[in-house]
């Protein structure tokens, strides 16, 4: 089964209708599987899958894959569809998933391809919602403003017609991830003469404390460590979500893996260099951890959680999702 996650999503995102977001309505997968061509089998490990995520339970019956949505699996395919209708998200998506395209067009010799070309793409979507031509001539567009690409238009077209991937926006792929925001972020705030007082760590990593504006704010600690440039949105995000984190009253072990977690990201971002992947792993770990908080509020007060932890959780995804 090509692209197993994706697949994973599309089921969990279909069953949600089908279930009309309700976890005890059980979804026979059998359609899912017969309208994506795949066969009794392949609908079988699909349950388990989900199973495996702890995104549904199986209610299979011998020939009948079926499943329950988890409380955790309906907070997925919601959060899922509030990124995909997120149109700075999906735009943001769209340059990273055109940039990776034409980076590959050029490893494959394709001299000026047309970045029109990318719309029939398999990768030419986002949570499992196809880009528009809209949404990709914009995204060509801007990455020609940001000489991430180079081409021709024409009048009344929007972007360049034809266009070829250059060397930044080589260094963009092979250094960031093609995550376009995060390179020009770095670059624009290294090319900059003047002093950004911005936002600095100090004391230990693991349970650190972050101030803005650090000319104006008395430090008493022996050590403090500077942000990297263009992560300050971040060291943001992440004083909040740690103040948010007590009201969640999360398990020994949830706590264990968010203070595990919320140490990395601290530790890469006050790299000289950071690294873009320990930093999505991480932010994962979190993500995972605060939606089985807001699932669990979701599926009521017998699971003992409360609506302040809910609503902390909720605010934690909403904080870090972007990154």
């Amino acid at each position: 089964m090509d692209d197993t996650a994706a697949t994973r999503d599309a089921l969990l995102d279909w069953a949600y209708d089908q279930a009309r977001g309700d976890t005890t309505n059980a979804v026979n997968v059998l359609p899912f599987a017969e309208e994506h061509g795949l066969d009794l089998d392949a609908g079988f490990t699909l349950v388990d899958i989900c199973v495996a995520s702890r995104l549904a339970r199986s209610v299979s019956t011998f020939g009948n894959p079926a499943i329950l949505l988890t409380p955790a699996g309906l907070a997925h395919v919601q959060a899922r569809r509030r990124r995909r209708d997120d149109p700075a998200v999906r735009a943001a998506a769209a340059r990273s998933g055109l940039l990776r395209w034409m980076y590959g067009q050029h490893i494959a010799g394709v001299n000026m391809p047309h970045p029109s070309r990318f719309a029939p793409t398999p990768e030419a979507s986002f949570e499992g919602s196809p880009f528009t031509d809209v949404e990709i001539g914009r995204a060509a567009e801007y990455l020609a403003k940001r000489e991430l690409i180079k081409g021709s238009g024409a009048l009344g077209s929007t972007g360049p017609l034809r266009a070829n991937i250059t060397p930044d926006g080589m260094d963009c792929v092979d250094d960031w991830s093609a995550d376009v925001s995060a390179y020009l972020c770095r670059q624009e705030t290294a090319t900059n003469t003047l002093t950004y007082n911005g936002p600095v760590f100090h004391g230990d990593v693991n349970g650190a404390q972050l101030a803005w504006n650090n000319n104006s704010v008395t430090q008493n600690n022996t050590r403090i460590e500077q942000v990297a440039p263009g992560y300050e949105a971040l060291a943001k995000a992440m004083t909040e979500v740690m103040s948010l984190v007590p009201a969640m009253n999360l398990s020994p072990e949830g706590q264990e893996d968010v203070e595990a977690a919320s140490d990395e990201i601290v530790a890469e971002i006050v790299r000289d260099e950071p690294r873009p992947g320990p930093i999505r792993r991480a932010i994962t770990v979190l993500r995972t951890r605060f939606t089985a908080i807001a699932a669990a509020g979701a599926a009521g007060a017998g699971l003992g959680v409360g609506e302040a932890a809910q609503e902390a959780a909720h605010r934690a995804i909403e904080l870090i999702t972007p990154f």
